[in-house]
């Protein structure tokens, strides 16, 4: 039968690449080894993680790794998929045969409305405290004449993704603030991620 790893994309850099639907799929019973190489405050923090996942901070990894049995099957997991595929690639170099990387991160997972282990209760988000979020943020990093983006009948996720990955891509001019602004830009995406429309809960 095959393993969530013989279903996993292959990567040029030796580990596989797996979609949040594929792991959601998984039975509770598959042995794997479920690792979240972010920080601690990440960790319990508003994308909340994977149920069974160890925190291994990414500057640790080499050294945890060193009581993994090589050939079991590991997921690494961190917040977008970038340091994820930063350890999946140094568990290769080290030997390690059944390596993934989780695409997209705790912001795909909580995208997609998975199952998340979260210390704070209650009910998500709705998508207009993500807009209200970026406009204030804006304010304070930004000059206060650049104008706001403007919405009819409220947000939705794609239009707030559109204007995240509008400001990514070319961030106005009159920012004041850089490293504030990119510290907005990240809050407004993970806000987003566990964001639902208004009356869904």
């Amino acid at each position: 039968m095959p393993t969530l790893f013989d279903n996993a994309t292959p990567n040029p850099a030796g580990y596989r690449d797996v979609d949040v639907r594929q792991l959601a799929a998984l039975p509770a019973a598959a042995h794997l080894r479920r690792v979240d190489v972010r920080e601690p405050s990440e960790f319990d923090g508003l994308l909340g993680h994977l149920d069974g996942a160890r925190l291994v901070p990414l500057a640790t990894v080499r050294h945890a790794a060193a009581d993994w049995r090589h050939d079991e099957d590991v997921l690494l997991v961190c917040r977008s998929g970038g340091r994820s595929a930063k350890a999946a690639a140094l568990l290769v170099e080290l030997g390690f045969t059944r390596v993934m990387n989780l695409r997209g991160g705790m912001l795909a997972w909580n995208t997609a409305e998975l199952p998340v282990v979260r210390p704070t209760s209650g009910p998500p988000p709705a998508l207009s405290r993500v807009l209200d979020e970026l406009l204030v943020g804006l304010h304070r990093a930004v000059a206060p004449e650049t104008p706001a983006p403007i919405y009819g009948q409220g947000p939705s996720r794609e239009a707030l993704t559109a204007v995240l990955d509008t400001l990514q891509a070319s961030p106005p001019r009159t920012v004041r603030d850089t490293e504030g602004f990119e510290q907005l830009l990240r809050e407004c995406r993970d806000l987003l991620a566990v964001a639902r429309p208004e009356g869904r809960h």
